[in-house]
């Protein structure tokens, strides 16, 4: 094994919390994919983070926490906000809440905005290190700017090579897919990132209706991550919606409805789940994209639940207008 890689341990824990006081920079796994996980008070770890990842400083960090004590002291939630954090935390969702301006979190982990993107996550690596170092933790996805993410650490390792001084080795990630990112600093409630959770579920917690506004538009800054419009992407061309790969494809299929061979080629989800298939998706696209084809061709995904939050990545990632 990769020197820099360790499987998950009580030994690398705490090694990653040393390197952690001492403003490195580590990569762990959250139930959604890998992040990079720096001290989200300190600007040399910030700083880090951006250059490794090439990630433009205008796009803020998630920063992450393990108790609602925590998140009190870095963002002001409203009584929406608290049942929303309640009812879906630790787990899968984003919230984007106004600021609280302390030395807990510099500004330049959230690009200057007045709001702060924040969550506790559902990873026992995770929570195990946000409890020994006490503090929040800033930490994106961990691949290149735009790139695929990664939801192994031999993805990680495949990005960043041992520019990154740890790497804890969990398995793979739960979900595959980033998180949802609600937006709560505003009267109206929207989505600026999909994710697992959808706006119907949160709206059955809340009875609110959600928006979806996960775009931003020209010369605006982005409030979370994932509003820039070409992102997730493989270095190969890929394009949805292919019902019959040409010669030069690697073809990414779904489903067992189709009688269809061809070689090279890889099923999501051979019985059609969809959370199969958002678990196998980066993982998939970084196989295919390795071959070097022609174009990735990737077979249509039922929009409907977490495949429309699948069809969001994908359209991300392609080259489709």
């Amino acid at each position: 094994m990769q020197k820099n890689i360790l499987k998950e341990s009580s030994y690398s824990v705490d090694k990653a919390v040393t390197i952690l006081n001492n403003d490195g920079i580590v990569a762990l796994k959250t139930e959604t994919v890998y992040g990079v996980a720096c001290n989200a008070n300190s600007v040399f770890s910030i700083e880090s983070v951006y250059n490794l990842k090439k990630r433009p400083l205008f796009n803020p960090l998630i920063i992450h926490v393990n108790t609602l004590e925590m998140a009190n002291k870095i963002a002001v939630f409203s009584n929406v906000s608290k049942k929303i954090a309640k009812h879906f935390w630790p787990g899968p969702l984003t919230l984007i809440l106004p600021r609280r301006k302390n030395c807990l979190v510099k500004d330049f982990a959230v690009a200057g905005l007045e709001t702060i993107a924040l969550r506790i996550p559902d990873s026992k690596v995770f929570q195990k290190i946000l409890e020994k170092f006490k503090k929040p933790i800033a930490a994106p996805s961990a691949n290149p700017s735009g790139y695929i993410s990664s939801t192994t650490a031999r993805h990680v390792s495949d990005s960043f090579g041992r520019k990154i001084e740890l790497i804890i080795d969990s398995g793979k990630s739960h979900f595959g897919l980033e998180s949802t990112i609600l937006d709560m600093s505003k009267k109206k409630l929207s989505i600026t990132r999909q994710g697992v959770i959808t706006p119907e579920v949160i709206k059955k917690v809340v009875g609110i209706d959600i928006e979806l506004s996960d775009n931003v538009k020209k010369k605006q800054k982005p409030i979370s991550p994932g509003q820039i419009k070409k992102h997730y992407a493989p270095n190969t061309p890929l394009k949805m919606n292919i019902k019959k790969p040409k010669p030069g494809d690697a073809f990414l299929s779904f489903g067992s409805n189709h009688n269809l061979k061809f070689n090279p080629s890889l099923n999501l989800s051979k019985k059609g789940d969809l959370y199969e298939a958002a678990q196998n998706l980066f993982d998939y696209l970084r196989k295919l994209d390795k071959l070097k084809m022609k174009r990735i061709a990737v077979m249509p995904i039922p929009e409907k639940g977490i495949g429309k939050t699948i069809n969001e990545r994908l359209f991300r990632a392609s080259s489709d207008e």
